[in-house]
Protein backbone atom coordinates (compact mmCIF):
# COMPACT_ATOMS: atom_id res chain seq x y z
CA UNK A 1 0.00 0.00 0.00
CA UNK A 2 0.96 3.59 -0.71
CA UNK A 3 0.89 6.15 2.01
CA UNK A 4 -1.19 9.36 0.74
CA UNK A 5 -2.14 12.98 1.99
CA UNK A 6 -5.30 14.21 2.60
CA UNK A 7 -6.50 17.38 0.75
CA UNK A 8 -8.57 18.67 3.42
CA UNK A 9 -6.42 17.28 6.50
CA UNK A 10 -2.91 17.89 4.99
CA UNK A 11 -2.48 14.49 6.94
CA UNK A 12 -0.45 11.38 5.77
CA UNK A 13 -2.24 7.40 5.75
CA UNK A 14 -1.18 4.50 5.13
CA UNK A 15 -5.11 4.43 2.97
CA UNK A 16 -4.63 3.95 -1.15
CA UNK A 17 -5.05 7.05 -2.53
CA UNK A 18 -8.69 8.08 -3.65
CA UNK A 19 -7.10 9.50 -7.14
CA UNK A 20 -5.12 6.99 -7.97
CA UNK A 21 -6.03 3.11 -6.19
CA UNK A 22 -4.44 1.05 -8.88
CA UNK A 23 -0.99 0.10 -7.34
CA UNK A 24 1.67 0.78 -9.96
CA UNK A 25 4.03 -1.92 -11.56
CA UNK A 26 7.36 -1.02 -9.22
CA UNK A 27 4.78 -1.80 -6.49
CA UNK A 28 3.68 -4.67 -7.95
CA UNK A 29 7.25 -5.88 -8.29
CA UNK A 30 7.71 -5.16 -4.86
CA UNK A 31 5.41 -8.37 -3.84
CA UNK A 32 6.81 -11.67 -3.58
CA UNK A 33 5.07 -14.63 -2.53
CA UNK A 34 6.57 -16.13 0.78
CA UNK A 35 8.31 -18.83 -1.75
CA UNK A 36 10.33 -16.51 -2.98
CA UNK A 37 11.28 -14.65 0.30
CA UNK A 38 12.05 -17.92 1.59
CA UNK A 39 14.03 -18.77 -1.85
CA UNK A 40 16.12 -15.53 -1.03
CA UNK A 41 16.70 -16.06 2.81
CA UNK A 42 17.94 -19.66 1.78
CA UNK A 43 20.66 -18.66 -0.38
CA UNK A 44 21.93 -15.73 1.88
CA UNK A 45 22.61 -18.14 4.43
CA UNK A 46 23.53 -21.28 2.71
CA UNK A 47 25.14 -20.02 -0.08
CA UNK A 48 26.35 -16.47 -0.27
CA UNK A 49 26.67 -16.30 3.56
CA UNK A 50 28.87 -18.70 3.75
CA UNK A 51 31.29 -18.26 1.17
CA UNK A 52 31.41 -14.50 2.62
CA UNK A 53 32.46 -15.95 6.11
CA UNK A 54 34.88 -18.46 4.20
CA UNK A 55 32.99 -21.73 5.40
CA UNK A 56 33.46 -23.07 2.15
CA UNK A 57 32.60 -26.21 3.24
CA UNK A 58 29.19 -25.72 5.03
CA UNK A 59 27.82 -24.46 1.20
CA UNK A 60 25.77 -27.07 0.60
CA UNK A 61 26.82 -29.08 -2.50
CA UNK A 62 23.42 -30.86 -3.43
CA UNK A 63 23.23 -30.31 -6.95
CA UNK A 64 19.27 -30.43 -6.77
CA UNK A 65 18.88 -27.98 -4.01
CA UNK A 66 20.86 -25.74 -6.17
CA UNK A 67 19.36 -25.94 -9.45
CA UNK A 68 15.58 -25.69 -7.65
CA UNK A 69 17.19 -22.22 -6.13
CA UNK A 70 19.11 -21.31 -9.89
CA UNK A 71 15.38 -21.90 -11.58
CA UNK A 72 13.52 -20.20 -8.93
CA UNK A 73 16.01 -16.85 -9.39
CA UNK A 74 15.67 -17.01 -12.91
CA UNK A 75 12.10 -17.60 -13.16
CA UNK A 76 11.64 -14.26 -11.19
CA UNK A 77 14.15 -12.03 -13.13
CA UNK A 78 11.96 -12.89 -15.93
CA UNK A 79 8.95 -11.92 -14.30
CA UNK A 80 10.40 -8.62 -12.61
CA UNK A 81 9.73 -5.52 -14.80
CA UNK A 82 12.04 -2.78 -12.81
CA UNK A 83 15.24 -2.87 -13.86
CA UNK A 84 17.05 -2.00 -10.41
CA UNK A 85 15.09 -5.54 -8.58
CA UNK A 86 16.47 -7.35 -12.45
CA UNK A 87 20.02 -6.19 -11.18
CA UNK A 88 19.68 -7.40 -7.38
CA UNK A 89 18.02 -10.38 -8.90
CA UNK A 90 20.97 -11.04 -11.22
CA UNK A 91 23.62 -10.21 -8.50
CA UNK A 92 21.60 -13.02 -6.09
CA UNK A 93 21.98 -15.63 -8.64
CA UNK A 94 25.52 -14.55 -9.37
CA UNK A 95 26.23 -14.90 -5.40
CA UNK A 96 24.37 -18.58 -5.35
CA UNK A 97 26.92 -19.65 -8.51
CA UNK A 98 30.15 -17.97 -7.21
CA UNK A 99 29.54 -19.47 -3.89
CA UNK A 100 29.28 -23.16 -5.31
CA UNK A 101 32.49 -22.02 -7.45
CA UNK A 102 34.30 -21.12 -4.20
CA UNK A 103 33.24 -24.17 -2.52
CA UNK A 104 35.27 -26.23 -5.63
CA UNK A 105 37.86 -23.85 -5.71
CA UNK A 106 38.58 -25.00 -1.71
CA UNK A 107 38.39 -28.08 -2.38
CA UNK A 108 40.93 -28.07 -4.99
CA UNK A 109 42.97 -26.15 -3.35
CA UNK A 110 42.55 -27.97 -0.80
CA UNK A 111 43.61 -31.37 -2.71
CA UNK A 112 46.69 -29.20 -3.98
CA UNK A 113 48.07 -28.36 -1.04
CA UNK A 114 47.87 -32.34 0.43
CA UNK A 115 49.80 -33.00 -2.90
CA UNK A 116 52.70 -30.33 -2.09
CA UNK A 117 52.60 -31.87 1.41
CA UNK A 118 53.00 -35.62 -0.04
CA UNK A 119 56.01 -34.51 -2.46
CA UNK A 120 57.60 -32.12 0.07
CA UNK A 121 57.59 -35.81 2.41
CA UNK A 122 59.09 -37.24 -0.87
CA UNK A 123 62.17 -34.38 -1.05
CA UNK A 124 62.68 -35.20 2.20
CA UNK A 125 63.21 -38.46 2.74
CA UNK A 126 65.26 -38.48 0.00
CA UNK A 127 67.36 -35.66 0.89
CA UNK A 128 67.75 -37.29 4.84
CA UNK A 129 69.06 -40.42 3.56
CA UNK A 130 66.46 -42.17 4.78
CA UNK A 131 66.45 -44.79 1.99
CA UNK A 132 70.32 -45.71 3.03
CA UNK A 133 71.72 -47.96 5.71
CA UNK A 134 74.37 -47.72 7.70
CA UNK A 135 76.46 -51.07 9.36
CA UNK A 136 77.82 -50.88 13.02
CA UNK A 137 81.44 -49.95 13.28
CA UNK A 138 84.02 -47.45 14.18
CA UNK A 139 82.73 -44.98 16.77
CA UNK A 140 79.17 -46.02 16.88
CA UNK A 141 79.10 -49.72 18.94
CA UNK A 142 80.43 -48.00 22.15
CA UNK A 143 78.37 -50.05 24.24
CA UNK A 144 75.97 -47.34 25.02
CA UNK A 145 72.58 -47.93 23.71
CA UNK A 146 69.70 -45.03 23.13
CA UNK A 147 66.11 -45.99 23.78
CA UNK A 148 63.58 -43.41 21.89
CA UNK A 149 60.12 -43.94 21.52
CA UNK A 150 58.35 -42.62 18.06
CA UNK A 151 54.38 -42.12 17.12
CA UNK A 152 53.32 -42.21 14.41
CA UNK A 153 49.73 -40.48 13.71
CA UNK A 154 47.85 -41.86 10.73
CA UNK A 155 48.24 -40.23 7.71
CA UNK A 156 44.42 -38.33 7.92
CA UNK A 157 45.54 -36.36 11.07
CA UNK A 158 49.41 -35.65 9.82
CA UNK A 159 47.98 -34.16 6.96
CA UNK A 160 45.28 -32.46 8.83
CA UNK A 161 47.68 -30.90 11.33
CA UNK A 162 50.49 -29.60 8.11
CA UNK A 163 47.64 -27.93 6.18
CA UNK A 164 45.62 -26.79 9.03
CA UNK A 165 47.27 -26.54 12.31
CA UNK A 166 46.74 -28.35 15.64
CA UNK A 167 43.05 -27.48 16.54
CA UNK A 168 42.88 -25.45 19.98
CA UNK A 169 42.86 -27.66 23.51
CA UNK A 170 39.21 -28.90 24.06
CA UNK A 171 38.10 -28.11 20.40
CA UNK A 172 39.41 -31.65 18.71
CA UNK A 173 39.61 -32.26 14.77
CA UNK A 174 36.99 -30.41 12.51
CA UNK A 175 34.75 -33.61 10.52
CA UNK A 176 33.91 -31.70 7.72
CA UNK A 177 37.96 -30.90 7.29
CA UNK A 178 38.62 -34.80 8.07
CA UNK A 179 36.10 -35.92 5.53
CA UNK A 180 37.63 -33.66 2.82
CA UNK A 181 41.14 -34.63 3.44
CA UNK A 182 39.89 -38.39 3.72
CA UNK A 183 38.42 -37.95 -0.21
CA UNK A 184 41.50 -36.67 -1.49
CA UNK A 185 43.64 -39.24 0.39
CA UNK A 186 41.97 -41.79 -1.06
CA UNK A 187 41.85 -40.45 -4.64
CA UNK A 188 45.46 -40.91 -4.31
CA UNK A 189 45.50 -44.26 -3.06
CA UNK A 190 46.42 -43.73 0.40
CA UNK A 191 44.58 -45.20 3.21
CA UNK A 192 43.94 -42.06 5.89
CA UNK A 193 44.08 -44.33 8.75
CA UNK A 194 47.16 -46.59 8.52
Amino acid sequence: MSASKSLMTNVKTAAKSMVNPVSTAAQQDLQFSMNTLNILNTISTDYTGNMNMRKYLNIPDDQGAYLALNDAVITELLRIKNTTLKTLFKITNDGLIGSLHSRELNQQNTDLQLRVAMLQKKNDDILSGKNTHSAIGGDSASGQFELKKTFKLAPLYSYYIYLYGLPAFGVGFDPAKLTLLSTILKKYGIDPFK
